[in-house]
């Protein structure tokens, strides 16, 4: 295992992709990118080599454009980048990652539709879960992992609707609540999700949401899915 600082794309260099880049008809040299990258604060390091791994085996083996490849990959990402949630919240990271090391997998897993949606994949983060190619995998596995335990972290990735509807609720980014959300949907058919996580949602404009404990969101969901059903 060889481990590699981990950099991050300056604000600046957001500007060096552009369409052509996203879509996979230019490249972006050395030369160009060296001036927009730097070290990340505190100098975290990674097992990239295990990221290139299975990025290298998901791109041999097809088809592309399949929501399948996040589930394939959320574990390796999460695993690899041993990193704290602060050093997680830097979108320069991500950008560096999806624009620098493996814009080929963002390409691969996401078909070019417009260039809003893809500059999405390629610079977006922060706040948002659900937009960056990288970012995402990592943030979901580390909310639904259990020490070394990603069951819950594969079921999530193999319901779309799981993805679609819990990660991009504003309540994501609270484990308690995502875990009891994930636990207690995991069987349910999507209009039940759909329906629990929208209510659960609006329930939180009455309710602090980090003072509740995962046995009170869970309690709430429980009722929730009582009442869709």
């Amino acid at each position: 295992m060889t481990e590699t600082e981990l950099r991050r794309l300056t604000e600046d260099g957001r500007r060096l992709v552009g369409e052509a880049f996203m879509k996979g008809e230019a490249t972006l040299t050395d030369e160009q990118l060296n001036e927009y990258l730097e070290p990340m604060p505190g100098h975290p390091t990674a097992d990239l080599d295990r990221i290139d791994s299975a990025v290298k085996d998901v791109l041999a083996e097809g088809p592309d454009h399949k929501t399948a490849i996040d589930g394939l990959l959320a574990e390796d990402v999460h695993r690899s980048l041993d990193i704290t949630r602060r050093t997680a919240g830097d979108p320069g990271l991500w950008h560096w990652l999806a624009v620098v090391r493996y814009p080929d997998l963002v390409r691969y897993r996401w078909e070019y539709r417009s260039e809003e949606a893809m500059r999405e994949k390629f610079l977006g983060a922060g706040s948002d879960l659900y937009s960056n190619a990288l970012h995402r995998l990592w943030w979901i596995a580390e909310l639904t992992s259990r020490g070394d335990d990603y069951s819950t972290t594969d079921a999530v990735f193999a319901n779309q609707t799981m993805v679609n509807k819990v990660f991009d609720r504003w309540f994501a980014r609270y484990q308690p609540a995502v875990r009891a959300m994930c636990d207690e949907l995991a069987d349910e058919p999507s209009r039940v999700i759909d329906e629990t996580t929208r209510r659960f949602n609006h329930a939180l404009t009455n309710v602090q949401l980090e003072g509740l404990s995962e046995n009170d969101a869970r309690k709430m969901i429980r009722q929730i899915v009582a009442e869709s059903h």
